[in-house]
This record gives C-alpha cells, sequence and structure tokens, in this order.
C-alpha cells in the first residue's frame, strides 16, 4: 500500500478522468512542439510527451492563427500514469466479475482509498 503514496497525482487524474491510459495514450512532441516547449524554459532534459487522451484547448485566437494548449507529460510523469492503471488493476483483482470495465475497477477501489486519493485537487492537472 505504500507504493499508493507515489502514485497520488497519477491516480487523482485517472480516477478524476477515468481514462485507462497505455502506451498509445501518449505522443512524441513534434520538433516544432518540443521546440516551442524549450523556448518557454520548460524543458528539463527528460524527454516530453503530449497526451493525445485530452482534447487540446484553443487559449488564442487570432486572424493568423490558434494557439492550442496541449497536456504534456515528462517521461517520469508518463510512467507515473501507466505505474497507476497497473495499481488499479493490480488492486481491484479480488472484483467478482470476470471482466470489470476500468471504470468498475475504479467504482470498486473508491471506497477503499482515502478520499484525497480519489478526489484531484485542483491544480493537479
Amino acid at each position: 500500500m505504500l507504493d499508493v503514496f507515489r502514485l497520488i497525482p497519477a491516480l487523482q487524474i485517472i480516477f478524476s478522468s477515468k481514462i485507462e491510459f497505455c502506451e498509445s495514450s501518449f505522443e512524441d512532441l513534434t520538433q516544432e512542439q518540443q521546440e516551442a516547449f524549450e523556448r518557454q524554459g520548460l524543458a528539463t532534459g527528460e524527454k516530453f510527451y503530449r497526451i493525445v487522451v485530452f482534447e487540446p484547448e484553443a487559449i488564442e485566437r487570432t486572424e493568423e492563427k490558434v494557439t492550442w494548449e496541449l497536456t504534456i507529460v515528462s517521461q517520469s510523469e508518463k510512467q507515473l500514469l501507466l505505474d497507476g492503471v497497473a495499481f488499479v488493476h493490480r488492486e481491484s483483482s479480488p472484483l467478482n466479475p470476470s471482466n470489470p470495465s476500468f471504470e468498475d475497477r475504479l467504482e470498486y477501489l473508491r471506497p477503499r482509498l482515502p478520499s484525497p486519493v480519489t478526489t484531484q485537487t485542483p491544480d493537479a492537472r
């Protein structure tokens, strides 16, 4: 159960979005996106990915262009999300149905975990 402490931020995102993240949930940044990320001074030497299951949001519209806000995660954050999904599967293994949906697994775990784990704080995403 100590594993849950390391995974709290990832589990908060998983419980709020109800998304079963997998490798295909993440995409390498394009060269243009990577350069924009570096110009903002956000690159840390770690590889970054775009989460493709979250829709980009338009944050600025002009006649010339639309600026989109993407959900970007580092390699270590990506791994936490994948580990969070593995935790959900492992901890919900006593669930009776032979092939429960991911949402069934989350609902099974919700009352069994402390509420800070299953509730996303405003700045967690």
